[in-house]
């Protein structure tokens, strides 16, 4: 069993101005009838929304430790960047994430002088610390596992080519697998180590193809290693340093990025290349709902993200295309909400257990009361299959009786699902969940409760009542006849999953999705460079890599553990070489 730690962590902001005015207007924060108090609040909350409509565009800074371009820039969103400074450079890389230090160091390896802008204090502001590690074929570590590997890059290619209805550019795709084991290979050049596994969950590139490199060095080891890696080959990092524009020719090349300093001073990086590599938009949530239609995803790490699309919206300004699918990473440890003190945050159970309600398999409705999917694939596979329909149908909310808390929190999932049926050959995910008993779990739900994300009530009516789920009496009648006959005949849920609604005290939670990085933005060809929206031509001066580059990714998210953060590493590898050769050219 493992130990719970009740440390609390920071909640994320609700950053919805609709929110706001509803909380303004003297919403309880428990016992509310969700529903009939919105009604109340429709037009005070309507006139916010519409005020917030006219600024869908405008970056939110989030968090009080990184550069502020709204805030540092001396000059209005129409007027001419007023630089103080002018600094120059080869090559000025935008973010110093997983894509943006690839970028950098290799830029730097071939010869340029090069300038990378960060908007996080240190080193350990970015994401790309603290991933789980890549995907990548025929390294040095699939080639020396036991047995070796049958890996190929067209396994790979063809797999998510397949998976993702050919969405993504194939050529660049290809250009990625076959850079992965350069990729992997540089990082381990700097002292990275790394352990081929297989993830918990089912994938599919396992046992003799393998795929997956779990990273061993600790993430404070990972910071060190990339600073002296910097350090080494003279890269100007700028931190708390955030881009403000780009720097634009009279023929619509890019010249270089107008930036603000932690000191609030003004400075134009000039260069010969541009590489947009800030990480996406979590932490913006109107691009959050230009692009995914949600105000509702929060940050997995906790806190705020620094990732606020700064990069996608200049490079758009500047006449970027922008790619048409967008998406998010998700975190894969249970449900969250901006009012938790403790939402899921990483795989220590650390978080509020009642959150894990939102992705153990039980009963999951809408807003109405309705069931929207089959609650197994968001147990089974909760980043890819699961994902979609959470971040559609968000808040979402999970509904279970006094018989499921018991048996969570004397039995745990595993015990309890095997004894349904599930078996190691059918449950591929089970024997992750082995000893995860939930024993905190009556004290997570009152402060729950207190925290208004969790209510209690004797009976379905109620429930329901509470947070308006008009339609969730019925669909507990007809979800409990499938329980009954052991067979889903709606969505086609395993038995193992259908746990009964019928012992008082019932309990809903409402859940909203987290992500690790959201992805989706400029579109880019083969060899990185940022397309032109009028042309569909590269612009001069200007690439993308990462979650900043939308021609990369898929939604929903790839099945493929750790493929996120190959094809940052992939195409920051690329971004830099492509670079460095039209300084040559």
């Amino acid at each position: 069993m493992e130990k719970q730690d009740n440390g609390e962590i920071r909640a994320n902001e609700a950053g919805q101005e609709a929110d706001e005015a509803v909380r303004a207007a003297g919403a309880p924060r428990r016992g509310m009838d969700r529903r009939n108090f919105l009604k109340g609040a429709a037009l005070s909350a309507l006139g916010v929304a519409s005020a917030g409509a006219l600024a869908a565009c405008a970056p939110q800074q989030n968090g009080g430790k990184a550069a502020d371009a709204s805030d540092g820039a001396k000059a209005g969103e129409d007027e001419p960047f007023k630089a103080e400074e002018t600094v120059d450079a080869d090559v000025v890389v935008v973010g110093c994430g997983a894509a943006g230090f690839m970028a950098a160091l290799r830029a730097s390896k071939g010869g340029a002088n090069v300038v990378v802008l960060e908007k996080g204090d240190s080193m350990a502001a970015p994401n790309g610390i603290y991933v789980s590690g890549p995907f990548a074929v025929g390294t040095d570590v699939l080639q020396n596992k036991p047995g070796g590997t049958t890996l190929t890059v067209d396994d790979a290619f063809y797999h998510v080519m397949e998976y993702s209805h050919w969405t993504p550019n194939p050529a660049l795709m290809r250009r990625c697998l076959e850079t992965s084991a350069d990729a992997v290979a540089q990082l381990e050049e700097i002292g990275y180590t790394f352990e081929e596994k297989n993830f918990r969950f089912e994938t599919p590139f396992m046992g003799e193809k393998g795929g997956f490199h779990a990273i061993t060095n600790a993430s404070d080891e990972r910071a060190k290693l990339w600073e002296q890696a910097l350090a080494d080959h003279n890269v100007d990092v700028r931190f708390s340093t955030a881009l403000v524009s780009l720097a634009t020719g009279d023929d619509g090349s890019v010249t270089g990025v107008n930036a603000v300093e932690k000191d609030k001073k003004n400075i134009t990086f000039n260069a010969k290349a541009v590489i947009l590599a800030a990480g996406g938009y979590l932490g913006n949530r109107d691009l959050q709902e230009r692009f995914l239609h949600t105000r509702k995803l929060n940050v997995a790490r906790g806190g705020d993200s620094i990732c606020t699309g700064d990069t996608i919206l200049a490079a758009e300004k500047a006449g970027a295309a922008l790619e048409k699918t967008y998406g998010y990473c998700p975190c894969e440890y249970g449900g969250t909400h901006a009012n938790a003190s403790r939402p899921a945050k990483q795989d220590k159970f650390d978080q509020n257990t009642a959150f894990k309600f939102g992705l153990y398999g039980c009963l999951l409705v809408d807003a109405e009361g309705k069931r929207f999917i089959n609650e197994g694939l968001l147990c089974d596979y909760p980043m890819s299959y699961g994902s979609e329909q959470i971040l559609k149908n968000s808040p979402w909310y999970a509904v279970v009786d006094q018989a499921y808390v018991d048996a969570m929190s004397t039995q745990g999932l595993y015990n309890y699902t095997t004894a349904k049926g599930a078996t190691e050959d059918t449950w591929f995910i089970g024997n992750y969940f082995k000893d995860r008993i939930l024993e905190n779990l009556p004290a997570d739900i009152e402060e729950g409760i207190e925290e208004g994300w969790c209510f209690k009530a004797d009976t379905l009516e109620e429930l329901a009542e509470h947070f308006g789920l008009d339609e969730l009496p019925q669909t507990v009648a007809r979800y409990n006849e499938f329980c009954d006959a052991g067979a889903d005949a709606e969505f086609g849920a395993n038995p193992w999953y259908l746990s009964k609604v019928a012992t008082p005290p019932f309990y809903v939670t409402e859940n909203e999705p987290s992500a690790w990085s959201t992805f989706g933005g400029v579109r880019i060809d083969d060899c990185c460079r940022v397309l032109s929206a009028e042309t569909n031509d590269p612009i001069p001066g200007l690439f993308a890599a990462g979650t900043d580059a939308g021609s990369l990714y898929y939604s929903p998210y790839y099945d493929i553990p750790g493929y996120c953060y190959g094809l940052c590493i992939d195409s920051g590898y690329i971004a830099a070489e492509e670079a460095v050769a039209a300084l040559k050219a």
